[in-house]
């Protein structure tokens, strides 16, 4: 029997058969999907929402839905699933030209739910005006996120890394120093908070 339907077993069965109702039956398929693809794809948490709607046949309403109603109710701790999701997306961020603001592109709802509540607590603002899945945010108000939730000994070398970036020439450059540090920041990050949060990321950049 394999993962998915050893998982799909487990959580359907939890109150007893034929007591799972069927908005949940749904968000725990796209749960499993997203972790273990099917017909042998691999994790489908990599895509984006369009590619995944494509795929499934179901519109990209419906697949946003779904994925932040899976995240909550099946994917363990919410903490967890928003730093992982979070590490993910800056893994790929950019920097604006001078370097003052990073840009992530982030479609997945939970973690974007939790970035910018985590960016409103600390009193800093966020911009998606031209597109609500681009949010640029001040490196100021993103290193105070992290530094609230993540390793300070891998957050402090990504700042020095951010610093080395914001150095360079070309905005060409300086994108792609930042987007190296960022993704090694966010690998060490995820080791360090542990298993859940490391999970979660290698499920979406699609490391086994």
């Amino acid at each position: 029997m394999s993962h998915f339907e050893k998982e799909f077993l487990k959580n359907y069965l939890n109150f007893g058969l034929g007591s799972m109702p069927k908005s949940d039956i749904d968000a725990l398929v796209m749960h499993l999907i997203d972790m273990y693809g099917i017909n042998g794809s691999g994790p489908l948490a990599i895509y984006g929402n369009q590619t995944v709607s494509e795929r499934l046949k179901t519109p990209v309403t419906k697949i946003k839905k779904l994925r932040y109603d899976a995240a909550l109710k099946f994917g363990g701790r919410i903490e967890d699933q928003a730093m992982g999701r979070l590490l993910a997306a800056l893994s790929k961020a950019s920097l604006e030209p001078d370097g003052g603001k990073v840009c992530l592109i982030i479609e997945d709802a939970l973690a974007k739910n939790w970035l910018q509540g985590q960016l409103k607590i600390n009193q800093h603002i966020f911009d998606y005006s031209f597109n609500t899945e681009i949010i640029k945010v001040s490196s100021s108000g993103l290193f105070q996120v992290l530094e609230s939730v993540f390793d300070g000994k891998e957050l402090e070398t990504f700042k020095a890394g951010y610093e080395a970036a914001k150095k360079k020439k070309t905005t060409e450059a300086r994108t792609k120093a930042f987007t190296g540090v960022a993704k090694k920041f966010a690998e060490g990050a995820a080791k360090a908070a542990g298993a859940g949060v490391a999970t979660v990321l290698k499920a979406h950049i699609g490391v086994p």
